[in-house]
């Protein structure tokens, strides 16, 4: 398979998966959608009128940043999330409200947020100048956040938008190392959520490069990456391996036979980082194909779209483009009407990636 149609698979299925889960986000446990779909959630139930919601709306801000530069600039990297959350905002995770908050000085307008839930008019205003943009340390906000939370918030945001950087530094791995850390850490620096997400985008790399992912490998190859980063990474104080929930994640996800109620998805936390990468590697390892494998993570309930979005993206780039129905690439297209297609966003990343 072409990496082109894996790529753009990738940037679909994370719009697949992010729709698909969105109806029951937060509020299904698998029980209750046994009862609603006897036979799992197979169709896009999400209404059409709404702006992208958060997990696929940064997944694209992070596929522009990639596509624009050799290498990610966080201050950049934190002023297009502070543009999003004025102006759109939708679907904004708590985590992530409270560093943008720290970071502009004020909690995001979330204008179409707002317009689309209450019946708010958008002002027409740009996005005010946040307080962090005028220099200084960008990681500031996400450490103090964390460090506020009693070093325990451990959030799956930046999970939720894995996919761009594996593609965008598909061939050299301590770039991705080095880039995906970044992109985790502007707004979650637990290493819980850091070594998820980074284990996350090594195991979509894998899928991209048709390549089977087994446990040692995709951890052996993700610390050597890190060391190889070296210096570059020292500010962020990771661990030499991941934490032991991320361990005991990775592994359950991809020993031989697991199902998808083994990840209990919808328990314990549910908006918990290793648990997104639980099902991110469960997709990339142990699916039958696109559609069985989002309906059983959106089936198995807890943060639904969430969980989806990073495990679309590993299902779309093993199986590509062709391999997401058709009726789901019809409705995405439909529900994003006026929107670039998400294909164009994986075509700039290869682009660059050539």
């Amino acid at each position: 398979m072409e990496l082109l149609e894996r790529a753009r698979g990738m940037m679909v299925g994370i719009g697949a998966g992010n729709l698909l889960g969105i109806r029951f986000e937060g509020w299904s446990t698998a029980e209750d959608l046994r009862e609603t779909h006897p036979d799992g959630v197979r169709e896009i139930e999400a209404k059409p009128g709404y702006p992208d919601d958060d997990d696929l709306a940064q997944a694209i801000l992070l596929a522009e940043a990639c596509a624009e530069f050799d290498a990610l600039d966080p201050h950049d990297l934190m002023r297009r999330l502070w543009d999003w959350a004025e102006i759109n905002g939708a679907g904004m995770g708590i985590l992530t409200g409270d560093v943008l908050t720290h970071y502009g000085g004020d909690f995001p307008r979330r204008e179409l947020r707002q317009q689309r839930r209450f019946g708010e008019e958008p002002s027409g205003e740009p996005p005010r100048e946040p307080v962090g943009g005028k220099g200084g340390d960008a990681f500031e906000p996400a450490r103090s956040v964390w460090e506020d939370s009693g070093r325990n918030a451990a959030g799956n945001g930046s999970v939720m938008r894995c996919g761009p950087v594996a593609l965008r530094w598909l061939n050299d791995d301590a770039a991705l190392a080095r880039n995906s850390v970044i992109s985790a850490a502007v707004t979650h620096w637990d290493p819980r959520c850091v070594w998820s997400t980074l284990l996350a985008d090594f195991a979509i790399a894998d899928c991209l490069r048709g390549e089977r992912i087994e446990a040692d490998g995709l951890l052996n190859r993700a610390e050597a990456a890190l060391r190889a980063a070296g210096a570059e990474l020292a500010q962020f104080e990771l661990p030499e391996e991941p934490p032991p929930d991320v361990l005991d994640a990775a592994a359950t996800a991809l020993s031989s036979g697991v199902e998808v109620s083994d990840l209990r998805l919808d328990s314990g936390g549910i908006g918990y980082a290793p648990k997104a990468l639980a099902a991110t590697l469960w997709a990339a390892h142990q699916a039958e194909s696109v559609e069985d494998g989002l309906s059983a993570i959106v089936s198995a309930g807890g943060d639904t779209d969430t969980n989806a979005a990073p495990a679309g993206a590993a299902l779309g780039a093993r199986f590509g483009i062709n391999g997401i129905p058709l009726r789901w690439r019809e409705r995405i297209t439909e529900l994003r009407e006026d929107r670039e297609p998400l294909e164009s966003y994986a075509e700039r990343l290869v682009a660059r990636l050539r």
